[in-house]
């Protein structure tokens, strides 16, 4: 039986991202699996690439982002959403200006140039090739988790989950965790937040919000620790040991579960595995 291969996809600002990846990298090749590793940046030669970006030659698909403003990178939009905020939907909007009908404005635009997933067309526009393999796919984020929590993340990861599912992926596996933030939320535990946060700016510099001083937990070993002011607890740590070790198991798990079968084919898709936290 030759080796299972895997694409890793990924998109990344601050390196959080990438820390996840890595290690879904280093855990797949620990079970002897073929992975193809590859950051998502503009400046990509698709061309040179696409020999190794068709979805056909993988057993899995893995496709992961940070989440800014409640969604995906932009990169990731564009290479993935059939040309949303690109060319196709300039191309939709011109037409529509000429007052033709929605369906001749979309019958005329053109998708973007990019990658190709696939090595077969579907029969005709709108719907996806019969014909085409199922490989299971993975989809993975970290977040700064300022405001409502994990939550925050389920949008971002169901956009990732329907650009695979797009290009015949039966996405199995969601996995997020908390991640160092830029924001508001990137501050030391048990520092008050900024009244009113300006990017970029030293948030030493600005004027505390007008909020009780955090509360201090003492541990069973005596170590004392201040309490967060947002959702996640010691943003400035993320991802850390115990998010790294989160992504591992996973993964783990994933294989294991799918893939290690006393048959030696991949286990039915009919369940996920989920890590959102």
């Amino acid at each position: 039986m030759g080796k299972r291969r895997v694409l890793i996809m990924y998109a990344t600002m601050t390196k959080n991202t990438e820390k996840i990846a890595q290690v879904y990298k280093e855990t797949f090749e620990a079970y002897n699996w073929d992975v193809t590793y590859l950051r998502l940046k503009g400046n990509i030669d698709w061309k040179e690439m696409q020999k190794d970006l068709y979805f056909d030659d993988y057993d899995v698909i893995c496709l992961g982002s940070p989440i800014v403003g409640g969604s995906p990178l932009q990169i990731v939009q564009k290479l993935f959403s059939f040309g949303g905020g690109g060319e196709l939907e300039k191309s939709v909007q011109k037409k529509l200006d000429e007052n033709k009908t929605g369906s001749e404005a979309a019958e005329a635009a053109v998708p973007p140039k990019g990658p190709i997933w696939r090595k077969n067309r579907a029969p005709y526009a709108g719907v996806l090739n019969k014909s085409d393999s199922w490989p299971l796919g993975i989809v993975f984020s970290t977040y700064g988790g300022g405001f409502y929590g994990s939550m925050e993340a389920v949008p971002t990861l169901e956009m990732l989950g329907h650009y695979l599912r797009s290009y015949n992926v039966n996405v199995v596996g969601k996995f997020c965790c908390g991640g160092k933030e830029t924001g508001p939320a990137g501050i030391p535990n048990g520092v008050k937040p900024p009244k009113d946060f300006v990017p970029g700016k030293d948030i030493s510099s600005l004027e505390p919000a007008d909020v009780v001083d955090a509360t201090v937990y003492e541990m069973a070993d005596g170590t004392k620790m201040p309490g967060s002011y947002f959702f996640h607890y010691d943003l400035e740590s993320k991802p850390g040991e115990r998010e790294l070790a989160k992504a591992k198991y996973f993964i783990q798990d994933f294989i294991e579960d799918y893939f290690m079968t006393y048959d030696g084919n991949p286990a039915v898709a009919i369940s996920e595995i989920i890590s959102i936290s």
